[in-house]
């Protein structure tokens, strides 16, 4: 179980027992015995308690990481990191949620210092607060598969970038 926990650093009780495939009272009885002999830290975030290796992960990480595991926010700062300053309406219709469930997850990646807002005019605009490549290291060493789906995003992002043409140029 701690290898386990090492290489997915966030995971909760449920997603642990079903990935291992071991009773509940078993994943519980595990998880206790090595919060006490310091092994592993335990974190409470929202409906979750996650784990993390002891010492392995700082407060900020662990943050990162928290948010990482959850994937309605999770892609809402990705897509900020593809857009930064990022209108409501844009998280609204990229996430094709409405615009209550965005402010709503918008306030806790606030309240986790991830996320800052500005306001322009009528609009509240949604920043990343901390560094993307964190973000992106974070992601690819411990949720492989999240990475490679968004790796293809930015990708066709980047190609449909250099297919446009400045104005007035013509393709030749």
């Amino acid at each position: 179980m701690l290898l386990y926990i090492r290489n997915h650093p966030g995971t909760h009780l449920r997603q642990i027992k079903r990935d291992l495939d071991i009773s509940m009272g078993v994943t519980q009885y595990h998880l206790s015995s090595l919060e006490r002999s310091q092994q592993i830290i335990a974190r409470r975030g929202g409906l979750y308690k996650r784990f993390y290796l002891a010492l392995a992960f700082g407060e900020h990480q662990q943050e990162i990481l928290d948010v990482l595991s959850q994937e309605t926010e999770r892609d809402l700062m990705l897509f900020l990191i593809q857009k930064p300053w990022a209108t409501q309406k844009d998280l609204s219709e990229y996430a094709r949620i409405s615009p209550g469930t965005i402010n709503w997850h918008m306030k806790r990646l606030i309240a986790a210092k991830l996320v800052s807002t500005k306001r322009a005019g009528q609009f509240v605009m949604y920043s990343i607060t901390v560094d993307s490549d964190e973000i992106i290291t974070l992601l690819r060493s411990y949720h492989p598969s999240t990475w490679e789906k968004w790796a293809d995003r930015i990708a066709n992002v980047v190609n449909e970038l250099s297919n446009i043409e400045p104005e007035g140029e013509e393709k030749s």
